[in-house]
């Protein structure tokens, strides 16, 4: 049987430096109908031993735990063997496909908002150091701001970011940013920082020009109550 493969690849929000370990990897498999394979790459954050944050569309094609692995990483390399992933749960309201449906993402700040996912190993990465959420820290305004993901070659990679506006009038609290790098598709579940906490998630790439682009949408995590529950989901 073929298998289509999703690398969801998920890093922490520190400089890929050599003796900075707190980046994983992880690798789904979803069987299709047709017999293809397709490969597609997410991004996300270890935020304990046991638990990795990253954008709810990686997982949208997912219906088992038996469909993921996560690898470490160590500076910009993954490293080998997978480990075994537990449980994993969408953030509340969530909606499934909702990237593929129209509408301006200004006009989608719900879906923004809800794009979460939360993922536990079967054993921690005691090794890694995992990085620290702005649980209750609101990030407007802030400097220094920067976000961490995976490039098209699975090196991981940091940029700063600019030109940070958080949307405006009644919604969800959604943001937006421009990376001083183009980034691509493959970067959703990328950890945002600011002041050496993280405080969000790239969920999407603006208007990408064969699949990059240096605007990206971000859904904060800073208020820590969507994170809480689904730490609650996968029984933490």
């Amino acid at each position: 049987m073929r298998f289509a493969l999703l690398l969801l690849a998920l890093v922490a929000t520190s400089p890929a430096r050599a003796d900075d370990g707190a980046a994983v990897a992880a690798l789904a498999i979803t069987p299709l109908p047709d017999g293809k394979a397709e490969i597609a790459q997410c991004s996300g954050a270890l935020i304990a031993p046991d638990l990795v944050l990253t954008a709810g569309h990686c997982v949208d094609r997912i219906v088992s735990v038996a469909q993921l692995a996560v690898f470490p990483y160590r500076g910009v390399d993954a490293l080998p063997p997978p480990r075994r992933v537990a449980a994993y749960v969408q953030g509340p309201g969530h909606v499934k496909g909702w990237r593929a449906l129209p509408g301006d993402p200004e006009t989608r700040r719900g879906e923004i908002a809800a794009d979460l996912a939360l993922l536990r190993l079967e054993q921690p990465l005691m090794e890694h150091p995992p990085r620290t959420l702005a649980a209750g820290i609101v990030a407007d305004p802030m400097t220094g701001a920067s976000m961490a993901g995976v490039d098209r070659q699975g090196k991981l990679m940091e940029t700063p970011l600019t030109s940070i506006r958080f949307a405006t009038g009644p919604g969800e609290r959604v943001a937006f940013a421009t990376a001083a790098k183009r980034v691509c598709t493959g970067v959703s579940g990328s950890p945002v920082s600011a002041n050496g906490v993280v405080w969000g998630l790239v969920v999407a790439v603006l208007k990408p020009s064969k699949g990059c682009g240096s605007r990206i949408v971000i859904a904060p995590v800073d208020d820590g109550i969507a994170v809480a529950r689904m730490q609650a989901g996968v029984g933490r």
